[in-house]
């Protein structure tokens, strides 16, 4: 290749190497700028960043805003050092600096932490970030109240008044006579000042004020420590000292605490650690938390006017150290106290050593006192089984029962007995003790016996015998297959005729006081009974003299003749239909099981008591279930509970204004239960009431005789259903009957 051709060549790579550099610095360029920007918080802290408020501040703020918003978002710190550096020339160029940072950062929310950063942002706001919201934070609430900032500037104040912590200081030490306050020589302190000396002003009883201010802090020190029993110590803390020297109030507590005579009482939680009893604080993650919160709401659109501004709560803290340094008795503290650094006991430290200690110490004296019980137990075995053998020989007696055996293998049996059965007396055969037994209860007493046989199961199973004399008597049997050996039975026998008796006069007892209940009822609403026969017996009248007027014209006519005709026999219908209803009500006897479809009955219940319901200006409300199944049971008993609800929700509703007297029917089915609901708008049953709604004999009206709601209990027990009461929030009372649906194969 020629000497002169290889310039060219070299220049046209290089024309070509920066032209491509220069298109891909384009298109980064151009994708960066379509980018968008994550908007931006900027977090502006009074102090510098060593102080632990401004630390836990800041950790709290970059968990919970990004969290909160769930997309990217950049969070920017800044810290104005105004403990020191506080010149209005520095301010100004310090805005200045931060227009020309964060000028291109998207920055949507400013975050002012303390009250000389807020200060300063509503100062030079416009000059650095014109129109961001504000949102500050450890803002005390006397100040911002002092203080008008425009309606953009929101957030989350705190209460510095001293008088709790002091109030607080003064319950934990009853003997204290003497309070010493320590501030430090900046503006800070003189605002601490004006708190205090107005706090001290509302305690209730009277102590010696000291006031040690603007001291350096090896004074500080030495005075403190010279401090008498009967003296308690709060201080702020303090960022500058008399002498001049800056640092954090931290750094001031952490020399004041471990040195002083008395103990220390504090404002903010940071101090906690440093040898202070405590005191009321507002914990600076909780504002931190609730300041992020807004920061989020703000960053997601809502506008500033729609966040009110309000304070976070105080909370006791102690240090649990320090509480036992002084001696303070724990059971002062109020009960919401936060104790902090509490040192676990011995029990907590060493938990599972002792467990495992006294669990060996523990096994080898269960191992030592059951050998000891088992030499005892052995000594006085046989006593126990004499004695055991005497007490149930008695209780047999007492009892009158009959003890029986029966050896069904070998068809025999011993006769039953109330002593002891000699070995000698010679056994029954089974077959003769089946004689005795009613021709009914003889197949189901043989074939519990046989299962008995069969699996082992306990007999359980109530006979009639016939004695010799042709009485019936009732007999309760319970017993078992002998251990290892299910061809002998052991039992025992118990007459029950007594009891069966008993019971057949009670079911007796209820039918006819169910019955008592529904005439009783029937016959308070006699007048509207007559009210709805009275109807249909009008309209027969009316119907049949316009067909004796029409049958005396020439003309007669026919098809009007007919229509009136049917008209007296659906009314004739209509009466009959209400008698034969009253009828099944007053008539007396068993229950008959049948199909009931529920929906049908409370109809034909309401259209029963439609006259009752108008007299009582009662509105009744029907929500019923469509294609609800039907149910197993006795309809004339049913009717009796629905009408019984009725009633009782009409009469709950006697003193409410009449266009508010609304009761409401409902059924629904949940697959296995169909449920009738009765809501009334009464006063509703009073709580101490509720459990006892369906005891027999007990009732809330006037006059009452209690026995229509526990009637209502027992028939729906009957229909194998439940029946429960309850208020309603509204007002008034429910009551739910549940009752099985029909299953059909």
């Amino acid at each position: 290749m020629p000497d002169d051709v290889r310039p060219a060549h070299s220049d046209l790579r290089a024309f070509v190497y920066h032209a491509t550099a220069t298109l891909l610095l384009m298109v980064a360029l151009a994708a960066q700028a379509a980018e968008p920007i994550a908007p931006g918080v900027l977090i502006l802290h009074s102090n510098q960043r060593i102080t632990p408020a401004g630390i836990v501040i800041e950790n709290t703020l970059r968990t919970v805003v990004p969290a909160g918003m769930q997309r990217p978002v950049e969070l920017f710190s800044e810290y104005l050092d105004m403990e020191w550096a506080s010149t209005e020339t520095l301010a100004a160029a310090q805005a200045e600096f931060l227009r020309q940072k964060y000028s291109e950062r998207n920055v949507g929310v400013i975050v002012a932490s303390a009250p000389q950063a807020l200060q300063f942002t509503s100062k030079y706001r416009d000059r650095m970030l014109p129109g961001v919201p504000v949102v500050h934070l450890a803002m005390p609430k006397d100040q911002l109240e002092r203080s008008r900032y425009p309606p953009d500037v929101i957030g989350r104040s705190i209460d510095l008044d001293p008088t709790s912590t002091l109030q607080l200081a003064l319950r934990l030490h009853p003997d204290a006579r003497r309070l010493v306050i320590v501030l430090g020589a900046a503006d800070r302190d003189r605002i601490w000042e004006q708190r205090l000396r107005s706090a001290v002003a509302r305690l209730e009883r009277p102590i010696d004020i000291e006031y040690l201010k603007a001291l350096p802090n090896a004074d500080v020190v030495r005075r403190l420590g010279a401090l008498s029993k009967d003296t308690i110590v709060y201080t702020p803390g303090y960022f500058v000292d008399g002498a001049g020297r800056v640092g954090t109030p931290r750094e001031s507590l952490e020399l004041m605490g471990p040195v002083s005579a008395a103990p220390i009482y504090g404002p903010l939680d940071t101090f906690l650690g440093t040898g202070i009893v405590g005191g009321y604080v507002t914990p600076y993650e909780d504002q931190a938390k609730e300041v992020g919160a807004i920061v989020v709401r703000l960053l997601n659109g809502t506008p500033p006017a729609a966040i009110p501004s309000s304070s976070v709560a105080t909370v006791p803290m102690v240090d649990w150290r320090a509480v036992r340094r002084f001696g303070i008795d724990e059971r002062l503290l109020p009960s919401e106290t936060v104790v902090r650094f509490r040192e676990p006991t011995a029990w907590e430290k060493y938990r599972w050593e002792f467990s495992l200690a006294m669990l060996v110490v523990l096994i080898q004296a269960g191992l030592i006192a059951a050998l000891l019980i088992q030499r005892r137990s052995r000594r006085q075995i046989a006593t126990a089984l004499d004695e055991s053998q005497k007490q149930m020989t008695l209780a047999a007696h007492a009892a009158k029962l009959s003890v029986w055996m029966w050896d069904v293998a070998r068809d025999k049996a011993r006769p039953a007995t109330r002593a002891r059965q000699p070995a000698s007396e010679p056994p029954v055969a089974f077959d003769d003790v089946l004689k005795h037994v009613h021709s009914a209860d003889r197949a189901d007493l043989e074939r519990a016996v046989q299962k008995a046989r069969r699996t082992g199961e306990e007999i359980d199973v109530e006979y009639r015998v016939l004695g010799a004399e042709g009485d019936l008597r009732w007999i309760a049997a319970r017993g078992r297959a002998e251990q290892g050996d299910h061809d002998r039975l052991l039992g025992v026998a118990i007459d029950v005729t007594e009891r069966k008796r008993a019971e057949l006069r009670a079911v007796e007892d209820r039918n006819a006081l169910r019955h008592m209940t529904r005439v009783s009822m029937l016959g308070q609403l006699s007048a509207s009974i007559a009210h709805q026969l009275n109807q249909p017996l009008a309209a027969i009248l009316g119907n049949a003299e316009a067909a004796r007027k029409m049958l005396g014209r020439e003309n007669v006519d026919l098809d009007e003749l007919r229509a009136i005709c049917s008209d007296i026999v659906d009314d004739d219908n209509r009466a009959a239909e209400v008698i034969r209803r009253l009828s099944a009500l007053y008539k007396r006897g068993d229950m008959k099981m049948e199909q009931i479809d529920l929906n049908a009955l409370i109809v034909e219940t309401l259209d029963l008591l439609r006259a009752e319901l108008l007299i009582r200006h009662v509105t009744p409300v029907t929500d019923l279930a469509e294609s609800l199944p039907k149910i197993d049971g006795g309809s004339v008993q049913m009717q009796q509970v629905v009408l019984n609800l009725i009633m009782n929700a009409a009469d709950a509703m006697r003193e409410r204004k009449v266009d508010e007297r609304s009761l409401t029917i409902r059924t629904e089915t949940n697959g296995t239960d169909a449920r009738l609901y009765v809501v009334d708008q009464g006063t509703g049953i009073a709580p101490e009431d509720l459990r006892n709604i369906f005891d027999a004999f007990w009732s809330t009206k006037a006059g009452g005789m209690g026995i229509g709601l526990a009637i209502c209990q027992s028939i729906v027990a009957a229909h194998r259903g439940k029946i429960t009461a309850s208020n309603n929030p509204q007002g008034g009372a429910t009551f739910c009957v549940s009752l099985p649906m029909e299953t059909r194969s």
